[in-house]
Protein backbone atom coordinates (compact mmCIF):
# COMPACT_ATOMS: atom_id res chain seq x y z
CA UNK A 1 0.00 0.00 0.00
CA UNK A 2 1.21 3.43 -0.73
CA UNK A 3 2.30 6.07 1.62
CA UNK A 4 -0.65 8.41 1.10
CA UNK A 5 -3.34 6.18 0.87
CA UNK A 6 -2.07 4.90 4.76
CA UNK A 7 -1.75 8.54 5.50
CA UNK A 8 -5.66 8.97 4.64
CA UNK A 9 -6.87 5.69 6.11
CA UNK A 10 -4.68 6.83 9.57
CA UNK A 11 -6.29 10.19 9.54
CA UNK A 12 -9.68 8.42 9.04
CA UNK A 13 -8.89 6.30 12.07
CA UNK A 14 -8.04 9.14 14.35
CA UNK A 15 -11.47 10.75 13.26
CA UNK A 16 -13.22 8.25 14.20
CA UNK A 17 -11.60 7.66 17.26
CA UNK A 18 -11.79 11.39 18.44
CA UNK A 19 -15.67 11.43 17.83
CA UNK A 20 -16.19 8.15 19.21
CA UNK A 21 -17.06 6.43 15.57
CA UNK A 22 -16.07 3.27 16.77
CA UNK A 23 -14.57 1.73 20.10
CA UNK A 24 -11.23 3.13 21.42
CA UNK A 25 -9.85 -0.23 21.29
CA UNK A 26 -10.59 -0.46 17.89
CA UNK A 27 -9.20 2.13 16.60
CA UNK A 28 -6.03 1.64 18.59
CA UNK A 29 -5.90 -1.72 17.45
CA UNK A 30 -6.10 -0.27 13.49
CA UNK A 31 -3.88 2.47 13.96
CA UNK A 32 -1.23 -0.23 14.85
CA UNK A 33 -1.89 -2.30 11.76
CA UNK A 34 -1.64 1.00 9.47
CA UNK A 35 1.22 2.49 11.61
CA UNK A 36 3.09 -0.94 11.41
CA UNK A 37 3.44 -0.85 15.46
CA UNK A 38 5.39 2.18 15.27
CA UNK A 39 4.93 4.25 18.56
CA UNK A 40 3.28 7.42 17.99
CA UNK A 41 3.42 10.72 19.81
CA UNK A 42 1.47 10.57 23.09
CA UNK A 43 2.73 13.50 25.00
CA UNK A 44 -0.67 15.59 23.20
CA UNK A 45 -2.90 12.69 24.27
CA UNK A 46 -1.39 12.44 27.34
CA UNK A 47 -1.41 16.22 28.31
CA UNK A 48 -5.04 16.26 27.35
CA UNK A 49 -5.94 13.31 29.32
CA UNK A 50 -4.27 15.10 32.40
CA UNK A 51 -6.40 18.19 31.43
CA UNK A 52 -9.75 16.22 31.48
CA UNK A 53 -8.54 14.47 35.02
CA UNK A 54 -7.44 18.41 36.69
CA UNK A 55 -11.01 19.14 34.90
CA UNK A 56 -12.18 16.36 37.21
CA UNK A 57 -10.66 16.69 40.24
CA UNK A 58 -10.60 20.20 40.58
CA UNK A 59 -14.25 20.31 42.07
CA UNK A 60 -13.43 18.36 44.93
CA UNK A 61 -11.18 21.59 46.11
CA UNK A 62 -14.26 23.38 45.92
CA UNK A 63 -15.82 21.64 48.75
CA UNK A 64 -13.45 23.06 51.50
CA UNK A 65 -13.21 25.98 49.74
CA UNK A 66 -17.11 26.74 50.19
CA UNK A 67 -16.86 25.20 53.57
CA UNK A 68 -14.15 27.89 54.46
CA UNK A 69 -16.12 30.76 53.17
CA UNK A 70 -19.30 30.27 55.07
CA UNK A 71 -18.05 29.39 58.47
CA UNK A 72 -14.52 31.13 58.90
CA UNK A 73 -15.11 34.51 56.94
CA UNK A 74 -16.68 37.54 57.53
CA UNK A 75 -17.16 38.28 54.15
CA UNK A 76 -20.44 40.45 52.81
CA UNK A 77 -23.57 38.77 52.19
CA UNK A 78 -23.27 40.27 48.62
CA UNK A 79 -19.67 39.18 48.29
CA UNK A 80 -20.77 35.29 49.60
CA UNK A 81 -23.51 35.18 47.12
CA UNK A 82 -21.24 36.11 43.74
CA UNK A 83 -18.60 33.87 44.94
CA UNK A 84 -21.24 30.96 45.38
CA UNK A 85 -22.61 32.18 42.40
CA UNK A 86 -19.50 31.69 40.72
CA UNK A 87 -18.66 28.58 42.07
CA UNK A 88 -21.78 27.29 40.99
CA UNK A 89 -21.35 28.85 37.29
CA UNK A 90 -17.96 26.79 37.54
CA UNK A 91 -18.98 23.57 38.56
CA UNK A 92 -22.55 23.67 36.13
CA UNK A 93 -19.83 24.35 32.97
CA UNK A 94 -17.53 21.40 34.25
CA UNK A 95 -20.45 19.26 34.43
CA UNK A 96 -21.44 19.83 31.12
CA UNK A 97 -18.27 19.75 29.19
CA UNK A 98 -17.31 16.16 30.84
CA UNK A 99 -20.99 14.81 30.67
CA UNK A 100 -20.44 15.99 26.88
CA UNK A 101 -17.34 13.92 26.42
CA UNK A 102 -18.71 11.38 28.96
CA UNK A 103 -15.64 10.98 31.03
CA UNK A 104 -16.06 9.54 34.46
CA UNK A 105 -15.08 12.62 36.02
CA UNK A 106 -18.23 13.96 35.61
CA UNK A 107 -19.62 12.12 38.97
CA UNK A 108 -17.28 13.62 41.00
CA UNK A 109 -18.91 17.21 40.23
CA UNK A 110 -22.47 15.78 40.30
CA UNK A 111 -21.65 14.62 44.26
CA UNK A 112 -19.42 18.34 44.57
CA UNK A 113 -22.57 20.15 43.51
CA UNK A 114 -25.07 18.13 45.53
CA UNK A 115 -22.94 18.82 48.84
CA UNK A 116 -22.69 22.11 48.32
CA UNK A 117 -25.78 23.04 47.49
CA UNK A 118 -27.16 20.81 50.70
CA UNK A 119 -24.44 23.00 52.56
CA UNK A 120 -25.96 26.28 51.12
CA UNK A 121 -29.42 25.69 51.95
CA UNK A 122 -28.19 24.24 55.31
CA UNK A 123 -26.90 27.34 55.63
CA UNK A 124 -28.86 29.47 54.00
CA UNK A 125 -32.21 28.82 55.79
CA UNK A 126 -29.66 28.45 59.48
CA UNK A 127 -29.27 32.50 58.58
CA UNK A 128 -32.97 33.20 58.86
CA UNK A 129 -34.35 30.89 61.19
CA UNK A 130 -33.14 29.32 63.95
CA UNK A 131 -32.07 25.38 63.22
CA UNK A 132 -33.69 22.58 65.61
CA UNK A 133 -33.61 19.07 64.96
CA UNK A 134 -37.01 19.30 63.37
CA UNK A 135 -36.44 21.67 60.83
CA UNK A 136 -32.23 20.16 59.93
CA UNK A 137 -34.19 16.93 59.74
CA UNK A 138 -36.82 18.08 57.11
CA UNK A 139 -33.92 20.18 55.05
CA UNK A 140 -32.36 16.68 55.02
CA UNK A 141 -35.27 14.75 53.81
CA UNK A 142 -36.17 17.49 51.18
CA UNK A 143 -32.71 17.75 49.67
CA UNK A 144 -32.31 13.61 50.01
CA UNK A 145 -35.82 12.84 48.36
CA UNK A 146 -34.08 15.44 45.60
CA UNK A 147 -31.07 13.22 45.33
CA UNK A 148 -33.18 10.03 44.80
CA UNK A 149 -35.26 11.19 42.18
CA UNK A 150 -32.29 12.86 40.37
CA UNK A 151 -30.66 9.06 40.51
CA UNK A 152 -33.84 7.49 39.51
CA UNK A 153 -34.09 10.25 36.37
CA UNK A 154 -30.43 10.31 35.35
CA UNK A 155 -29.57 6.30 36.65
CA UNK A 156 -27.51 7.59 39.21
CA UNK A 157 -27.62 4.49 41.54
CA UNK A 158 -25.01 6.34 44.24
CA UNK A 159 -27.64 9.39 44.22
CA UNK A 160 -30.03 6.82 45.09
CA UNK A 161 -27.74 4.72 48.25
CA UNK A 162 -26.82 8.21 49.36
CA UNK A 163 -30.43 9.69 49.46
CA UNK A 164 -31.66 6.68 50.79
CA UNK A 165 -28.98 6.19 53.67
CA UNK A 166 -28.88 10.17 54.31
CA UNK A 167 -33.19 9.56 55.24
CA UNK A 168 -32.59 7.06 57.46
CA UNK A 169 -29.94 8.53 59.18
CA UNK A 170 -31.39 11.90 59.69
CA UNK A 171 -34.58 9.96 60.44
CA UNK A 172 -32.61 7.81 62.82
CA UNK A 173 -31.56 11.49 64.26
CA UNK A 174 -34.72 13.11 65.05
CA UNK A 175 -35.92 9.79 66.83
CA UNK A 176 -33.09 10.00 69.06
CA UNK A 177 -33.43 13.60 69.71
CA UNK A 178 -37.01 13.08 70.55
Amino acid sequence: MDQQRKQIIIKEIKFWKENRMLPEQYCDYLLSIYTEGELRDNSLVFGYHKLWALLGVLPLLMIPFVTYLLYFTELSLNLQILIFLSVFLFLGINAVLLTSKQLIWRHITYLVIAIIFLELIVEGVGSFINLSAMVMGSILFVNCTLWIVIGFLKKLTYFIYSGVSLIILSIAYILYIM
